[in-house]
């Protein structure tokens, strides 16, 4: 019995010193080409070289461990830099020498995360099939277990720094990642993620990717610089109603939060987003170009979208130092985006700088915007226009500051048309109703249906287009600023391009101190032009107007107007102000669109208060006739002009005056920038200048042409707004026969 306990003892002694022994391990080489053949064995494509293990009991799970450092492993001719390599196997094959394993460990130095990728045993923890690394290193320790399914269990947990990362094609890549990364039960985790996409700073505390189900979320964060954010417009764009192209000169910043769930194919194609994106810009100053560069500054907005096409959106901007706010909501892509905008603009101060408008001054508005598109939209309209002078030449019509009103418009746009469904001007008894106004996209008037004007007391009439048939009835209308207008701002109009018949009657037409009464008027209209009229009307002494438009026998078109009185239709001439009587007769032939020639003929007319006149009458010394002149006027039996407009450049071809005591000459041109350059000679006595003309041979060669004598005045006219006048004394004292022979020598 003592021999029994003893041996038992000693059995029991020796088995805990060889527990005791395997816990702490024994180095030994024995079994490296089991170990090496069990490695390449369960992980594929792999090569093992080592020089000893450690060899332990794991008496957790009563399993053998083996432990090697530094060991050279290659997989997929891939070398992997590892510090360390456990293996735990059964114990129970190990003493059949079958080596099954039960758990591999491997904890790895830094190594290059492209290398790593391309590692199929990997691939599922670094999700590559929808992932791109560029460069960057990874390290951490990756355990594998459950080799008797089929399926083994990979688990990994490691550190990913100065990563270049791209995980979509029209994104670009993310630089300077670092992140914690954890694959676990087929789920991939990156916390802790710091990095840049471009210029911005991205950060995350949290993003997952199920690989199963091929989910990718979490919420992702960026911030910086706005100029940044322009290189994702490819993907804003679709997104946010705005065409990116159109932008510059931006600067500001902005916040975008982006809270990611994504469903991908096995081909990494997303299959269903449903994502949330909240971005925030603060004091963004930018130009949008749209035939013009409007700038706004301060713009403060939040907007809330989706892949799917929702977008709630509200903030505030300053345009030209007036805040505006705005509310955008869209509910899907289906849906039509809804924009309400309201503030203060003023209309002529932003688009139409150096042009003419109608509305000047500052105004508040509302409207109110559905859209499908940046070319397609509809619109409701209200301004109010209270505090905007209100300038309308066509119609004499002024509306002063101060004075309620408003207007209200409703149209709508496509690729191709601006329809305006209602125009409505309201102001006390005034009213400008246009209903159904067709434009193109140049703004150029294709068709309408009704035009009510009453404007004032003196514009009362309508204007309607029943298919061609284009009619103007009214009670009267006020040409009155229109005529006196010298150069009628185009800058800014609408041009129709329209056909048709054309019928106007009009009870009177007011003209600067005069009145048209019973104006009627027939004829054609092709693409917005004239091209056949016959209109006719008395003054109020019943004396006559006649306008006729026709073709002429080279087939250009040509205008004719004859009045028995010349001074309503001269107003806009600052310099004619003082002509009395007078019947004028206009015949302009049209070329070409750039290209027409004039001829003007003033007969029986007095000329009265002409301060350029008056100059060179007291500067010549011509005492007569600057007595006839502040008198009763300067008597003409006619004058002629005929001149040539082309490209707005006015040439004179031929120009005089003559009448009995004074008669005149005058050429030269008035260039497209309104520089006046003209020479010319007054010729006093010139009842006596036409007898001595008519003598035979000599007559002509001493007095020269119709307005031209024998002694006269030479001058010359320059300038633009202020014109100046000069008088060449020696000429006036000068026969101006002589002059005239000198000149052929001249030229």
């Amino acid at each position: 019995m003592n021999i029994f306990y003893r041996a038992f003892s000693i059995l029991i002694i020796f088995s805990f010193l060889i527990i005791l022994i395997l816990s702490y391990g024994i180095t030994t080489d024995k079994f490296n080409k089991r170990i090496i053949s069990n490695i390449e064995k369960n992980i594929p494509n792999s090569k093992a070289k080592i020089e000893k293990a450690n060899v332990s009991l794991d008496l957790f799970s009563l399993g053998l461990e083996i432990k090697i450092k530094n060991p050279i492993v290659q997989i997929e001719d891939q070398k992997i830099n590892i510090e360390s390599f456990k293996i735990i196997s059964d114990l129970k094959s190990f003493y059949k020498n079958k080596y099954l394993l039960k758990k591999v460990e491997i904890k790895f130095y830094e190594n290059e995360i492209r290398s790593l990728g391309n590692i199929q045993i990997l691939k599922n923890a670094l999700i590559s099939n929808g992932v791109k690394f560029n460069s960057g290193l990874l390290s951490g320790n990756l355990v594998i277990t459950k080799f008797y399914q089929n399926e083994k269990f990979i688990k990994f947990s490691g550190k990913i720094n100065n990563s270049s990362i791209v995980f979509f094609k029209n994104l670009p890549s993310i630089k300077n990642l670092s992140a914690n990364i954890s694959y676990d039960n087929n789920q991939i985790s990156f916390s802790n993620v710091n990095g840049r996409l471009n210029k911005l700073k991205i950060n995350s505390k949290n993003i997952n990717y199920i690989n199963d189900k091929r989910n990718l979320n979490g919420v992702v964060n960026l911030n910086g610089d706005i100029t940044s954010f322009l290189d994702f417009k490819d993907v804003l764009s679709e997104l946010i109603l705005i065409d990116f192209k159109k932008l510059k000169k931006i600067k500001g910043q902005i916040k975008l939060a982006a809270d990611l769930n994504i469903n991908f194919d096995k081909n990494f194609k997303i299959l269903k987003d449903q994502s949330n994106f909240n971005l925030i810009a603060e004091n963004l100053d930018l130009i949008y170009f749209d035939n013009q560069d409007l700038e706004f500054k301060d713009i403060n907005l939040s907007v809330d979208f989706d892949r799917n096409g929702k977008v709630y959106s509200k903030g505030q901007f300053k345009h030209n130092g007036k805040i505006n706010d705005f509310l955008i909501r869209r509910k899907n892509k289906e849906s039509l985006y809804d924009i309400d905008l309201n503030g203060i603009i003023n209309i002529k101060e932003v688009f139409f700088k150096n042009k003419d408008f109608l509305i000047k001054d500052n105004l508040k508005y509302l409207i109110k915007i559905k859209s499908k598109s940046i070319e397609e939209f509809q619109i409701q309209a209200t301004l109010d226009l209270k505090n905007s002078e209100i300038d309308m030449p066509l119609f004499n019509y002024l509306k002063t500051k101060g004075v309620a009103s408003k207007l209200t418009l409703s149209l709508s746009k496509n690729t191709k048309n601006l329809k305006v469904s209602k125009f409505n001007y309201l102001s006390n008894n005034d009213i400008f109703y246009i209903e159904s106004l067709d434009l193109d996209n140049k703004f150029n008037i294709k068709n309408f249906d009704i035009i009510n004007v009453k404007l004032g007391s003196k514009n009362k009439l309508s204007i309607s287009k029943n298919n061609n048939n284009i009619v103007v009835l009214g009670e009267t209308l006020d040409l009155t600023k229109l005529l006196k207008q010298r150069k009628r701002n185009k800058d800014f109009s609408f041009d129709p391009k329209i056909n048709g018949s054309l019928r106007v009657d009009l009870t009177k037409i007011f003209l600067p101190d005069e009145e048209l009464v019973n104006y009627k008027s027939s004829g054609m209209i092709k693409n917005g032009n004239i091209v056949k009229l016959n209109s006719f009307a008395n003054f109020k002494d019943l004396t006559t107007f006649f306008h006729e438009v026709q073709k002429n026998s080279s087939g250009n078109t040509e205008l004719i107007i004859k009045s028995d009185k010349a001074k309503p239709f001269l107003s806009n001439y600052s310099f004619l102000k003082g002509l009395n009587k007078g019947t004028l007769d206009i015949r302009r032939e049209t070329i070409s669109a750039n290209l027409s020639i004039t001829e003007v003929k003033i007969q029986n007319f007095y000329l009265k208060e002409m301060p350029i006149l008056t100059n060179i009458l007291s500067v010549a010394s011509l005492t007569g006739a600057l007595d006839v002149l502040e008198g009763r006027g300067i008597f003409f039996k006619e004058a002629y002009l005929k001149y040539q407009l082309s490209n707005n450049e006015l040439k004179i071809i031929e120009c005089y005056g003559t009448g009995p005591s004074l008669g005149f000459i005058i050429e030269g041109r008035i260039g497209s920038d309104d520089y006046v350059s003209l020479q010319g000679s007054l010729a006093p006595a010139n009842t006596i200048n036409n007898i001595i003309r008519g003598i035979p041979v000599i007559g002509k060669v001493l007095t020269g042409k119709a307005g031209d004598g024998i002694f006269g005045a030479s001058f010359k006219i320059k300038g633009t707004k202020d014109l100046q006048t000069e008088v060449n004394p020696i000429k006036t004292i000068t026969p101006r026969f002589i002059q005239r022979f000198l000149s052929v020598f001249k030229k």
